[in-house]
């Protein structure tokens, strides 16, 4: 599972503006970091200026594997810095219309982007996240639980729904924008596609929305470029490819007058056909593939994918 992933349209700026587009699309999305703060005595660090060259005055180290570091760090700018990132009605009528009469489970819930204008429609909807300052940022979105949280890993979903003490099944389990390939291991893929498939009612679907990455050959071993957020910081994003284990290992370095943040993450370089065979060894197949929730038909030059996958049985 561990190939080459298939061929994208993003790489950097020397390929133009639309792929870097696409490459900030999953590197911005937030996955998994930590917060380092370092302050530099009311001084502007320069673009190169490394982190660990200034004085450390806090830090929060959870390791970027652990699934809930990333709420941790990324909690109080995810909605400021992501709110025009996203085709949020587009996503709320296909899933709508995917999940019927419901239950749905989502995957890495956040903030309630998705969970809760789907919750709006009537539908009986589970939110299930590694995060608890996300949930607790859910909470204070939505006081009456219109969303049910679920703290877990969508790694053991089962486990995570046990634990609650919910035993819905669902005719729609989806996870949306990259949140997927968050997970650190391919192995950790499979699994998570295993636990959504043992949750689903007869007739109900997964679905997943993911990047696609470019051929691995053309992914710089590091780079650093400008990270396309809302924000009055300047923030950059600096990456290094882990080719042995097709992981780039990156953080959001935001920069602000006397501080600054760097937010490590982690993501899975994997493409459509890697994700289809973890789905497969799951008992899921691959029923319908699209570019975006517009239902823009999928294609070699495609930068994106929304695929829906039902079991095989």
């Amino acid at each position: 599972m561990s190939g080459k992933p298939v061929s994208s349209r993003w790489i950097g700026e020397p390929l133009g503006k639309e792929r870097q587009h696409r490459l900030n699309r999953f590197r911005t999305h937030g996955p998994c970091c930590c917060v380092i703060e370092i302050r530099r005595h009311g001084t502007r660090v320069p673009v190169g200026w490394h982190p660990h060259h200034g004085q450390t005055s806090a830090v929060t180290a959870n390791h970027p594997s652990d699934p809930s570091t990333y709420g941790r760090s990324f909690v109080d700018v995810y909605d400021a810095w992501y709110a025009n990132s996203f085709e949020t009605d587009a996503a709320v009528e296909t899933l709508a219309r995917l999940a019927g009469a419901g239950p749905i489970l989502e995957l890495g819930v956040g903030t309630g982007r998705l969970a809760l204008p789907l919750a709006r429609t009537g539908v009986r909807v589970l939110g299930l996240d590694a995060s608890q300052e996300m949930l607790d940022k859910l909470a204070m979105i939505d006081p009456t639980e219109s969303v049910v949280p679920v703290l877990g890993d969508m790694a053991n979903i089962e486990h995570s729904l046990r634990a609650a003490d919910l035993n819905d099944r669902f005719s729609l389990v989806f996870c949306a924008f990259n949140t997927l390939l968050n997970l650190e291991s391919f192995a950790a893929l499979a699994q998570c596609f295993q636990g959504s498939r043992e949750q689903l009612l007869s007739g109900g679907r997964v679905v997943v929305e993911a990047f696609v990455p470019i051929d691995e050959s053309l992914i710089p071993d590091q780079s650093l470029s400008p990270a396309h957020v809302k924000s009055d910081a300047a923030v950059f994003i600096e990456t290094t490819y882990d080719r042995s284990n097709s992981r780039l290992h990156g953080r959001h370095i935001e920069v602000q007058p006397g501080v600054v943040k760097a937010r490590p993450w982690s993501v899975l370089i994997c493409g459509p056909d890697q994700i289809d065979a973890a789905a497969q060894a799951a008992g899921l197949v691959l029923v319908e593939r699209q570019s975006d929730w517009f239902g823009t038909p999928f294609s070699e030059e495609s930068t994106a994918h929304v695929s829906i996958y039902a079991p095989t049985e």
